[in-house]
């Protein structure tokens, strides 16, 4: 894994991104918006060693006020960026409550419900995994999720799991 990491953990300044980091973390706006301002490339950067962008660090974090309106400022093909697990912004924010959240990634880029991470799931498969299941934002993601590629949720070979999912979570006749 350490292998995997290392041209990752060579691309970005740890020293040069902590205090961007930090500001999210504690998803303070303002120290976030001061940092974007003296560097507007930082919004697209990888921010940890982990190839996350402030977007994923502040989804991590469950602050859904300050990834709305860092969506707002990022660039559309932005937001189906992937950090190391392959997961973009939407398949942290699927295992929230924040279906607001969820709605400002799709308004903004509608395919990001179509990407897949390193086990196949999409933020539907997600979802459906959290330790607290949100029945609206599965049913939000299902609404919105399309049966194309990459993904093909509903047909492709991760449908028999997400169906299992439903039918273990006891959504599947809601």
């Amino acid at each position: 894994m350490l292998s995997l990491l290392l041209p990752t953990a060579r691309q970005y300044n740890n020293s040069y991104y902590q205090p961007f980091h930090l500001a999210i973390v504690k998803g303070d706006w303002e120290s976030t918006k001061a940092f974007l301002d003296n560097d507007p490339s930082a919004l697209t950067a990888k921010i940890t060693m982990f190839g996350q962008t402030a977007l994923h660090v502040a989804a991590l974090g469950a602050h859904w006020k300050l990834v709305e309106k860092l969506v707002q400022h990022m660039p559309a093909n932005m937001l189906t960026e992937m950090d190391f697990k392959n997961c973009t912004c939407l398949h942290y924010v699927a295992m929230g409550e924040s279906i607001d959240t969820a709605k400002a990634l799709v308004a903004k880029n509608s395919s990001v419900t179509q990407v897949t991470n390193l086990q196949g799931s999409t933020p539907l498969h997600n979802s459906l995994t959290a330790a607290a299941i949100c029945k609206e934002m599965v049913w939000y993601l299902v609404l919105n999720a399309t049966d194309d590629s990459p993904a093909c949720p509903f047909s492709g070979p991760s449908a028999t799991e997400l169906v299992r999912l439903l039918i273990y979570t006891g959504l599947h006749g809601n």
